[in-house]
């Protein structure tokens, strides 16, 4: 073990020495003794989540894994992907992937031209008019990757050109990420032909594709060209989710008739359809006051997702009262596991301490969506010590995460609203209500 002398910097520099390494264990150690010396304050936390994941992306092999969402930590660890990128296999493609879509350039592959790590790559790079040909034929190509590479592209080059292709993709490629990509650069790329196409569209489409046609519709190239017209009827004549998805974006946009998208989410506040209910929960304006105070009263539901929604929302706005943090802590204890960790997430947005004991459970729940849950919330409460245990996790899905959202920049133009819960839930934040259902 390393002693630790000279001030913060050095007491910090065996976890992430260990780190560096790739000793796993040995951080575990190094993190536990930094941590009992009271030496990992948030820029030493920091600087050993930088550590960790530069070691977890040189570390990367064939065949990849499930890996985390990198753009919110992509200038932390450009230097570390630009090496990656140079060379041939799947983690080079990847990270070159990720360097393009953050705004980057990245280096030519080393691989094969004919290499699906080289094709997943050109196909993200084909982007414009003078390669819509080699564009449109790889979107047919037998690698999904490819294909999503190829959907980037075609979203970034937003050309009438690509729209029939982009039609075909999203009604019958076999990946569901696949189509639901094609979905959003349709509504990327705009015009008459996108609206009517995605009309067509719906009557086939399973309930998230349908959530993803109506944000398709509210892109601002498809909206103006009939895109509202579609979500005006389908917050009139549609039903669950996909209704109240619609309303909540001509709330957001003030657009359609007057009244329409505060009825529709009043009656999804009001109604049985639990998902409808959580969705509109979670998303309406508490600037209205009529939607404000059903938010409100939704804390005397008998549902415990319901509460904990209403209870989040209002944390958002400042401090609880009394007997509004009661039922939180109260929330806190349930039986439900995703209940009882989201109160715990959401005391921890309130700054309540009392939800450090249980969040230090939950650094050791089975599931890896719950320990990053866990560290996020950690953090939030400013118990940097603590969530660094996440970043010697078992799981390296989970130390990538915890370790990328530790080194996270605020997003551009991102909402106090939006900043909150991407601190909070990291992730999972624009997946919340589904974590409920």
């Amino acid at each position: 073990m390393l002693a630790c002398a000279g001030g913060l910097y050095a007491c910090a520099g065996a976890p992430t020495l260990a780190a560096r390494q790739g000793d796993l264990a040995g951080l575990k150690s190094a993190v536990l003794q930094a941590e009992r010396e009271g030496q990992l304050g948030p820029g030493a936390v920091k600087e050993l989540a930088g550590a960790v994941l530069e070691r977890e992306l040189v570390s990367l092999r064939e065949p990849l894994g499930d890996l985390p969402e990198l753009q919110p930590c992509v200038r932390d660890v450009r230097g570390v992907l630009e090496e990656l990128a140079h060379g041939s296999g799947e983690p080079a493609a990847w990270a070159s992937l990720e360097l393009l879509d953050a705004g980057f350039d990245a280096p030519e592959p080393a691989a094969a031209p004919s290499s699906a790590p080289a094709l997943i790559v050109e196909a993200r790079r084909a982007e414009g008019e003078r390669a819509g040909s080699r564009r449109r034929a790889l979107l047919l190509h037998g690698d999904a990757a490819v294909r999503r590479a190829a959907i980037e592209a075609a979203a970034h080059s937003r050309l009438q050109a690509d729209v029939s292709a982009l039609l075909e993709v999203a009604r019958l490629d076999p990946d569901p990420s696949s189509r639901e990509l094609a979905l959003g650069a349709l509504g990327a790329l705009g015009g008459a032909r996108v609206v009517l196409g995605l009309r067509d569209l719906w009557a086939g489409a399973a309930a998230e594709q349908r959530l993803a046609i109506v944000a398709a519709w509210s892109l601002p190239a498809t909206f103006a060209a009939g895109g509202e017209r579609e979500l005006v009827r389908t917050a009139e004549l549609g039903s669950g989710t996909a209704a109240v998805a619609a309303a909540l974006e001509l709330s957001a946009q003030a657009a359609g008739p007057d009244g329409l998208a505060q009825g529709v989410l009043a009656r999804a506040l009001r109604g049985a359809d639990r998902s409808a209910r959580l969705l509109a929960l979670y998303e309406v304006p508490w600037a209205d006051a009529e939607l404000r105070a059903l938010i409100v009263e939704a804390q005397s539901s008998p549902d415990d997702a319901t509460r904990l929604l209403s209870l989040w929302r209002q944390v958002e706005q400042g401090p609880l009262p009394a007997a509004q943090l009661e039922a939180l802590r109260a929330l806190a204890a349930a039986e439900d596991t995703v209940v009882g960790l989201l109160a715990r997430a959401t005391l921890a947005r309130a700054g309540d301490s009392s939800a450090n004991a249980g969040l230090l459970g939950d650094l050791g729940a089975p599931r890896a969506r719950d320990r990053i849950l866990a560290a996020l919330a950690l953090v939030t409460l400013q118990k940097w010590a603590s969530a660094a245990h996440a970043l010697g996790d078992d799981s390296p899905l989970v130390r990538q995460t915890v370790a990328c959202q530790m080194l996270a920049e605020a997003p551009r133009g991102a909402s106090e609203t939006e900043l909150g819960r991407a601190q909070s839930f990291g992730p999972f934040a624009s997946k919340l209500t589904t974590l409920l259902e």
